[in-house]
């Protein structure tokens, strides 16, 4: 079973909602990458939960938009997006009853034949209603797909865009999901690396301001990144670190705390609660600064 590849037959002429089913393709394929992989199931549990964070997101805006260009077929889009929300949502809820009972491959027939048909079929409908079509545009605004909650304070939202970002973690996949769901957030500077060397390399040069970190990097430990993150001069000592482990418990987030993490998140990960957690973070650094 290969992955999904965007070509140009798939665009529906609209730059901002390409720029959408890109995304929600890119989160498919994270699914087909993780089949047999030490993690999948977390990283089944993440893309559910971005895929149908993501997608109810996506939906809204192509929905405004069609509203807006007075698309004939607007009603029968809504009841198609409404049953592929639906269907993510069983397979949510069987995979929070037993993550087991829900591997890669079971949702990938679906999803890929959903996501095909769609695009390539019922989303080229609304193209002539779209395309020039100044009020439908608009509609679309260009905001990110997964926004956060309000700063604490009244204080606005992270400006995500000049936000620099470190991922480590030695699992390629995760790497690739926490990525994609910080690009579409429209965070623009995301370095990846799968080791705790390359990571002090990267935070020495500077300019970041936020470290994502694994609890297990192959043999070493994310704990020993954090307390080195710690034990460095300004600026790096002061960068916020988030602390993952497929592992949960109250003794794991303690133990990280302890380390001088400033939070902790057992996988899978949920697109708003991760970046509701990092706009947090991003608050508590700029207070303290």
């Amino acid at each position: 079973m290969s992955g999904i590849h965007w070509s140009e037959m798939m665009s529906v002429g609209v730059p901002i909602l390409d720029a959408d089913h890109r995304i929600l393709i890119g989160l498919i394929n994270h699914l087909h990458r993780s089949i047999g992989d030490a993690e999948e199931y977390a990283a089944v549990g993440s893309v559910l939960r971005s895929l149908e964070e993501y997608a109810a997101n996506h939906f809204d805006r192509e929905e405004r938009m069609m509203l807006a260009g007075r698309f004939p077929a607007l009603d029968s889009h809504r009841r198609t997006h409404a049953g592929f929300v639906g269907q993510v949502e069983q397979l949510q809820r069987r995979y929070e009853a037993d993550h087991t009972s829900v591997c890669a491959r079971d949702c990938l027939t679906f999803l890929n034949r959903w996501l095909i048909d769609h695009i390539c079929t019922s989303d080229m409908g609304y193209r002539t209603s779209l395309i020039g079509h100044r009020e439908a545009l608009e509609a679309g605004g260009v905001e990110p797909l997964v926004d956060s909650a309000p700063l604490p304070d009244g204080e606005p939202n992270v400006d995500w865009r000049r936000l620099k970002v470190l991922v480590v973690d030695d699992n390629l996949n995760f790497r690739e999901i926490l990525s994609t769901i910080l690009e579409a957030t429209g965070v623009c500077d995301v370095t990846m690396v799968e080791g705790i060397e390359a990571a002090e390399a990267a935070l020495s040069r500077g300019g970041f301001g936020l470290v994502i970190s694994d609890w297990h990097i192959g043999d070493q430990s994310g704990l020993d990144l954090v307390r080195w993150i710690r034990a460095a001069a300004a600026p790096v000592a002061a960068v916020p670190v988030l602390m993952l482990s497929a592992y949960e418990g109250l003794e794991r987030r303690d133990v990280a705390l302890a380390a001088g993490a400033d939070d902790f998140m057992s996988k899978p990960i949920a697109a708003g609660s991760l970046l509701d957690c990092l706009a947090r973070l991003v608050s508590q650094s700029r207070a303290r600064s």
